[in-house]
């Protein structure tokens, strides 16, 4: 997985504007269910659980990228997720519980407060007013409730069933590609990662396209 926020100028024209320096969100939610044996998909289980805790139970650090210009809109999750599964009893506030539903709350409250900070940079830097929210954690209840706080911004989710993995969305790149008479040869190189990702143009070359 991995966490991106990109102005979309076309449906085949991304500007990565900013994506995680380690972890993805996603990933941090797995690996921290995951250590305290609450299940697999983890963002299902952690948001469920977070709805019966507090998230104000722990204090837990929210990464600072801001010294560096060029990583003012990229987020950070490994140092959360240590925190969260190696260091939970020295975040812990006076007067509550070490539970797996306020651990759960807390961690949630801040990848997300972590994500949102980023994008709401974004947006009013460039001064786009709509944000559309996909992969896994667009499910999440609470990254949902954020977003739609801001009532300058549009906000658009895809149903549930799409946040997942899925070949609609594959399919739905592809039914503009093929719109637009835009195919490639049956001997096209598949390729899994797109190099040069990073703050950059999307160059759909990098798939193989013709």
């Amino acid at each position: 997985g991995h966490s991106i926020i990109a102005k979309v100028n076309g449906f085949d024209d991304l500007e990565v504007l900013g994506t995680t320096i380690d972890d993805s969100v996603g990933e941090a939610f797995d690996k921290v269910s995951k250590y305290y044996g609450l299940g697999y998909p983890g963002g299902v289980i952690i948001d469920k659980l977070a709805q019966k805790g507090d998230p104000k139970s722990f204090n837990f650090p929210v990464p600072k990228l801001d010294k560096d210009e060029s990583r003012k809109y990229d987020v950070s999750f490994s140092g959360l997720k240590t925190a969260v599964i190696h260091q939970a009893d020295m975040f812990l506030k006076k007067g509550y519980e070490k539970t797996n539903e306020n651990i759960c709350a807390a961690f949630q409250e801040t990848a997300c407060k972590t994500l949102t900070s980023r994008l709401f940079r974004a947006v009013e830097d460039t001064g786009l007013t709509t944000v559309v929210a996909g992969g896994g954690v667009a499910a999440n209840s609470r990254l949902r409730a954020m977003l739609a706080e801001r009532t300058d911004i549009k906000c658009i989710f895809p149903p549930l069933k799409l946040c997942g993995d899925n070949g609609a969305m594959i399919a739905g790149v592809a039914y503009h590609f093929l719109k637009r008479g835009d195919t490639s040869p049956i001997d096209t190189t598949a390729c899994a990662r797109v190099t040069q990702f990073k703050r950059a143009y999307i160059n759909l070359e990098h798939f193989g396209r013709r």
